[in-house]
């Protein structure tokens, strides 16, 4: 081949070498991300698929007519009277005040109807005063009533919820054995799960253990033959015997089990 032809064909190759160097370099920085499909992510282990059927539906049924019930009872009770939102940083001082309207509003509500001069400045709502006293002995207990209620429904829940972490706690115990049975690789992530939360517990109590301080001993009961007479006789046994051991509530419950799920 000519001397001339092969300086020209080197020159051909070399620019589409650069040619092809530039398309490379090009769909390498302006290439957009693939988008590929794959299947939806399994469930975690802790929230298994809803049923129609299901324990989970069949809960949230019975307590949704539960809540439905108290949704309509409380916006009739928030009908019957207009009342002042609550407010934390006043409380304490509106109650101190309170305190003094007995012997502060009675006496001036006589003053202004009896006393000339006083009913004439029209200086004090009678009107006011007699509603506010009759709020206190009348509303005020029902209110108490309520307040009496919420707690015990609170803790209601609480206990329930309780008591399902005790089971829950024995059946993590029961895990831990199954696990390391041939057969438990099932249960790998489901224990896994509920033992980071355990730790998560066990840390908490930690941080919020309070300073064990020395119980001074306890003053011994008198005997009936110290007591006055007038708590001698129906009364003397109950009050000079010891006190029983409570019995064991769903608190003790879950200490043990935390306990004994945490042995080593």
């Amino acid at each position: 081949m000519p001397e001339r032809n092969q300086t020209a064909l080197q020159r051909v190759r070399c620019r589409v070498s650069k040619q092809a160097g530039r398309l490379l370099s090009e769909r390498r920085y302006n290439k957009e991300p693939d988008v590929t499909v794959s299947d939806s992510p399994p469930p975690s282990p802790s929230t298994p698929p809803p049923t129609s059927d299901g324990p989970a539906a069949a809960a949230a049924k019975a307590v949704e007519e539960i809540a439905q019930q108290y949704r309509d009872a409380i916006a009739v009770l928030q009908a019957i009277m207009p009342l002042l939102k609550f407010d934390s940083r006043q409380t304490r001082r509106v109650a101190a005040s309170a305190k003094f309207a007995p012997g502060l509003i009675e006496p001036t509500i006589a003053m202004v109807t009896s006393a000339s001069p006083a009913r004439e400045r029209n200086m004090f709502n009678v009107n006011d005063g007699e509603l506010a006293l009759e709020l206190r002995s009348q509303i005020a207990p029902l209110f108490q009533q309520l307040a009496s209620l919420a707690a015990d429904g609170l803790f209601t829940i609480d206990s329930k919820l309780a008591l399902s972490s005790v089971h829950a706690l024995q059946t993590y115990k029961w895990a831990q054995h199954a696990a390391a049975q041939p057969d438990g690789a099932e249960l790998h992530p489901y224990l896994a799960e509920m033992e980071r939360f355990v730790m998560k517990v066990l840390n908490r109590r930690k941080r919020s253990a309070p300073v064990s301080t020395p119980t001074p001993d306890p003053t011994p009961a008198p005997s009936p033959s110290q007591l006055p007479p007038g708590a001698r006789g129906f009364l003397a046994p109950s009050l000079t015997s010891a006190k029983t051991a409570e019995p064991e509530n769903v608190a003790d419950s879950f200490d043990k089990a935390l306990d004994d799920v945490t042995k080593k």
